[in-house]
């Protein structure tokens, strides 16, 4: 039964994968050769080194899921949307104007909006509802957490992460042409390793897999389903931002339309959320993900956190 389920919800990301791909070709002439590039290393080479990787960690078992549970699904995944179309905006109406008149103060405040909405909402809701940060995989041992088992994933992945983007990230294009002096990197990385520790690691990690795909497993009784589904709206989920504030993390300048986005981010950034909801699914360790976007993230945002933060 299970094998059917994988089998079921995996023949459904190819076929929405298969349609995105479908428009970014066909409409927009995208190069399928960069499309196939980040399919094989996020699609393929990732996932598998994820799961290589983890198979030591015990499984997790997910709690049971409670009555009405897709409606909270449901209505969080509203909370979201609305976040990241109107949300932000209009709480950016009770933020004092000199605040968001400096790119630092602004950074600032967007981390802590996002806080607000991806952590401090959903984990109030979940613990009225007799969950633990435990749950969440935040409660694991020092011992464990700094193991040969949580370690090793760490630097393998970051290692191949970071050269994929390297060498084929638009985003990392400034550093390839050298813009940057090596001491504004040899300052930057560290703290930006940091910034994206908790700005994305916790933020996104903690919504898209901790809550979203481990209880979406839980409610369909598949983890190959929370992972699917988790990754398909992870993905989605920075189409918005991409559209109306611009991708030059992804070294894209010009100004398409939405559908355009929503292609895109189903073909580049859902295939991230496979493997690291493959480390989520073997490990419930929130550390080691939150460690690994950041590392994901880390050479897009240099140029950016560099001109935010005057290093």
């Amino acid at each position: 039964m299970q094998r059917q389920l994988t089998g079921r919800y995996t023949l459904i990301f190819i076929l929405i994968y298969a349609a995105a791909l479908s428009v970014l070709y066909f409409q927009f002439h995208q190069s399928l050769a960069d499309i196939f590039t980040v399919l094989f290393a996020f699609g393929i080479v990732f996932p598998v080194l994820a799961w290589l990787l983890t198979k030591r960690w015990p499984m997790p078992d997910e709690k049971p899921a409670f009555r009405n549970e897709w409606l909270v699904i449901i209505l969080l995944v509203l909370f979201f949307t609305w976040y990241v179309t109107f949300g932000s905006a209009f709480i950016n109406k009770f933020i004092p104007k000199d605040i968001l008149a400096i790119a630092w103060k602004t950074s600032i405040a967007v981390l802590l909006k996002k806080l607000l909405v991806f952590v401090l909402v959903p984990l109030l809701i979940y613990k009225t509802a007799g969950f633990s940060l435990k749950d969440f995989g935040f409660r694991i041992s020092g011992n464990r957490l700094f193991s040969r088992e949580t370690l090793l994933p760490f630097f393998i992945l970051s290692v191949v992460v970071v050269l994929f983007q390297y060498y084929f990230s638009g985003g990392a294009e400034p550093i390839r042409k050298g813009q940057f002096a090596f001491r504004q990197l040899i300052i930057t990385w560290p703290l930006l390793f940091l910034w994206l520790f908790i700005e994305a690691g916790l933020v996104e990690e903690f919504f898209f897999r901790a809550v979203l795909q481990s209880r979406i497993a839980a409610m369909l009784k598949s983890p190959a389903g929370g992972i699917v589904i988790s990754s398909i709206i992870f993905g989605l989920a920075h189409a918005p931002g991409l559209y109306l504030r611009g991708a030059e993390s992804e070294g894209i300048s010009e100004q398409l339309p939405f559908h355009f986005w929503g292609a895109y981010t189903i073909c580049y950034m859902s295939l991230a959320g496979l493997f690291l909801g493959i480390i989520r699914y073997r490990t419930n360790n929130i550390y080691l993900l939150m460690a690994l976007h950041a590392m994901v993230d880390i050479l897009p945002n240099t140029k950016e956190f560099i001109a935010t933060w005057h290093i």
